[in-house]
């Protein structure tokens, strides 16, 4: 039966990436009856962040080589080696068992937020980065839809284009663990106008942005994939 990873970053309970993932995750469950759902709220229940002992581990494995899973999964030593590692492994294996990804990933001074940076530093883990003489890796296949959120525009032709560091991040970033094969993004832009008053004529783009990346959502969750 397929599988859904439902992630949000925004510690905004009404956030529009939040609702935007909402939308697909309501409507790829009604497509999906027969299907698994897990929900993470990396804002609301933050990942650690990586410390020495997961370090010391990956350190271990990218020594030795290291691509097969079952064999990394012990690949703990240490009392606090094992503890951190563990964290990662629950994580690692909930990314493993989806078959489609949806994150709800506000813009955050440009780029993402570290409840999200937390989030992936964890599952970066040797043997799920691409192969270089395969050119593939255990993730993928996978589809992976980003909902993000920004305060202002930073489309094609708007002056901050060139500011946007979240969707260039996140296509590198994805792309290290074969995560990008099929990444859509659903931008909502200029969500600050709801409360910024100098940005309030802006207000109905905002909204016609808001409008289409919910209806790109639903059709992105009824997608049939193959």
């Amino acid at each position: 039966m397929p599988a859904l990873l439902h992630l949000d970053a925004s510690p905004r309970p009404d956030g529009a990436s939040r609702r935007v993932s909402a939308e697909f995750a309501t409507a790829w469950r009604a497509a999906h009856p027969d299907g698994t759902y897990t929900h993470r709220d990396l804002a609301g229940d933050p990942v650690p962040h990586i410390d020495a002992a997961q370090i010391a581990v990956m350190d271990r494995l990218e020594t030795a080589g290291t691509r097969d899973l079952g064999a990394a999964s012990a690949a703990a030593r240490s009392p606090q080696e094992t503890a951190s590692w563990a964290l990662t492994w629950e994580l690692v294996e909930e990314v493993l068992a989806a078959d489609v990804i949806v994150a709800g990933v506000p813009m955050h001074n440009f780029s993402v937020p570290s409840a999200f940076k937390a989030w992936f530093d964890r599952i970066l883990i040797p043997p799920l980065v691409v192969d270089l003489e395969t050119g593939t890796g255990p993730l993928a296949g996978k589809q992976v839809v980003i909902a993000t959120a920004r305060g202002g525009a930073y489309g094609p032709g708007t002056p901050r284009r060139s500011y946007d560091f979240q969707e260039p991040y996140l296509r590198a970033a994805l792309g290290m663990v074969a995560l990008a094969d099929d990444l859509t993004f659903l931008h909502t832009e200029l969500t600050k106008s709801a409360h910024v008053p100098r940005l309030a004529g802006f207000r109905p783009q905002a909204r016609a942005s808001l409008e289409q990346a919910l209806e790109d959502a639903r059709r992105q969750a009824r997608r049939v994939t193959v």
